[in-house]
């Protein structure tokens, strides 16, 4: 046993210990290169930055000179803050190239030229800008200097440029050379490793290929299939017969593994049709949630509808009664209809037209409404409700608290492959905090962030108060709310746009106290049905 163990430890110990040595030196020897290679990149990267550095700070001064000299001649072109960032961009860049001062000699007094020249640039230029913008005479003189000193400062820009790519260039070529010398080397040691590992390896190969013929014969027959294959006779006790052991434990092994793979495999397919199952189950599941948004809007807004005709008749004493209760009728039928989430363009623009008539009866000359409308999208398929919920928030929100004579523009057209639509009223419109809040819980929306059907309004209200303004600070409760009564409208609308589309749809909202409000919506022109694939 003891010769055995010395045997085995022999053939294992020599292999090792041979390509252990050949593995270190082989990993040495690439990760010192590697590490040539990396400072060669590094120092190469670290001249492409100076370079660049001082190229843009060169673009930025031609391209602030250019706007400057136009807003001297015509001041409409610019306006006077964002020539003042641009100011503030060129010290930005001043600073940056500063530091290449320490680079050498020559460039440092190239960068304490430029630093001169841009202290002595940038307030002139800003006097005379603010001259020009105050409608002043004598504004040209300080801007000529200035156009003079930016001259000289762009010379001194390019002359640093031509000095870090002469200075550069020898380093760089000094790196490669070195990298040459260090890859040659390399080369030559692992090209004597690896000779002398084929003389060691067929050494060792020698003394144990007979009985491992053998064994390749009897694993062969195995591969056929033929399980039951006849031990080999091996006289050496060393790790040969360890593997000629191990082989035929190995195949009594797999005769067992065999009969397991039957049985996970019966395991798997009823795994398989558990899992679609649920799969099934998840699509009924994410179809009835979309079917359950769009019919919260039914009663939302019929409530509406209904109100209109109470007021209209008590009003006017019924003599539009019949024409109210026509549209109503229009209207309500193309809220009942069920099926497919989808409708076509047309019918849906049928709603709004049939919605704007309705309240035309309403507000009388009050509101002014036009439909624009290509033809040629008639049949496009999109969501049920996609743009009468905009344009009763509009009316609401903003035509119903007016006085004044108001109008609501709304626009559909193909643009590439989207479609793209436009809801502008002239209503009171919204103050900055209410819009931002708005905002937020129309991106926020989700299928489980959607006030719930058997939901209070003043739990609708206490969600919708629990938005963020601008800054991040809390909106208190008792704040004024533009979106009172408004969350199953547009947040409806988002979260079924994001259950059909996901983050390809677009829904944007815009708005001005007393000029009115914008809602921007994008789709894809080709219905996705993901949600039902999913």
């Amino acid at each position: 046993m003891a010769g055995a163990s010395r045997a085995r430890i022999g053939i294992r110990g020599r292999l090792l210990v041979f390509l252990g040595a050949a593995i270190v030196g082989i990993v040495a020897l690439e990760i010192n290169a590697q590490r040539v290679s990396n400072s060669i990149i590094k120092e190469y990267e670290t001249l492409m930055d100076t370079y660049h550095l001082v190229h843009r700070m060169r673009v930025a001064l031609q391209e602030f000179r250019t706007e400057s000299d136009r807003y001297i001649r015509d001041p409409s072109t610019a306006s006077e803050e964002q020539l003042y960032e641009a100011i503030a961009g060129l010290s930005a860049h001043e600073a940056a190239v500063s530091a290449l001062k320490n680079l050498s000699q020559d460039a440092a007094f190239e960068v304490q030229a430029t630093g001169y020249g841009i202290a002595a640039y940038l307030p002139l230029v800003s006097r005379s800008i603010s001259f020009r913008a105050a409608g002043r005479s004598d504004f040209y003189a300080d801007f000529a200097k200035a156009e003079r000193i930016a001259g000289f400062v762009d010379s001194y820009l390019s002359k640093l440029l031509s000095i870090l790519m002469r200075e550069g260039e020898l380093r760089f070529k000094t790196s490669l050379e070195r990298s040459k010398l260090f890859n040659r080397n390399i080369l030559i040691g692992m090209i004597a490793a690896g000779l002398a590992l084929i003389g060691y390896t067929f050494l060792v190969a020698s003394s144990i290929t007979k009985p491992i013929r053998e064994l390749a014969k009897a694993t062969e027959r195995l591969a056929k299939g033929d399980l039951q294959v006849a031990p080999i006779k091996t006289r050496s006790k060393d790790e040969v017969s360890v593997l000629v052991s191990g082989f035929y434990t190995m195949s009594a092994n797999i005769r067992s593994y065999i009969e397991s793979l039957k049985e996970k495999a019966e395991l798997e397919k009823r795994l398989h049709d558990e899992e679609m199952s649920l799969l099934s189950m998840g699509k009924a599941l994410r179809e009835a949630q979309l079917m359950n948004l769009q019919d919260q809007m039914r009663p939302h807004f019929l409530f509406n509808a209904l109100n209109s005709i109470a007021r209209s008749a008590l009003l006017e004493k019924a003599p539009k009664t019949e024409t109210l209760t026509i549209s109503l009728a229009k209207l309500l039928r193309s809220t009942m209809k069920e099926g497919t989430p989808y409708t076509s363009l047309g019918e849906e623009i049928d709603v709004v037209r049939e919605y704007l008539n309705f309240q035309k009866v309403r507000f009388g000359d009050r509101l002014d409404w036009t439909l624009k409308f290509d033809p040629t999208l008639k049949d496009v398929q999109v969501p049920r409700f996609l743009l009468q919920p905009l344009v009763e928030n509009a009316v609401r929100h903003g035509i119903e608290p007016k006085i004044d004579r108001t109008r609501i523009l709304v626009s559909v057209q193909r643009r590439g492959e989207r479609l793209k639509a436009f809801v502008v009223d002239t209503g009171v419109g919204m103050n900055a905090q209410d819009l931002v809040r708005l905002r937020r819980v129309v991106a926020a929306a989700t299928m489980d962030r959607l006030p719930a059907a058997g939901k209070s309004v003043q739990q609708g209200k206490a969600a919708e108060n629990s938005a963020i303004d601008e800054q991040g600070k809390p909106v208190p409760s008792n704040a004024p709310n533009a979106l009172a009564g408004s969350g199953i409208g547009l947040a409806n609308l988002s979260t079924r746009l994001r259950i059909l589309y996901g983050e390809s749809k677009d829904l944007q909202l815009f708005s001005k106290p007393g000029k009115g409000t914008i809602v921007r919506l994008s789709i894809p022109l080709k219905v996705a049905k993901r949600w039902l694939e999913s």
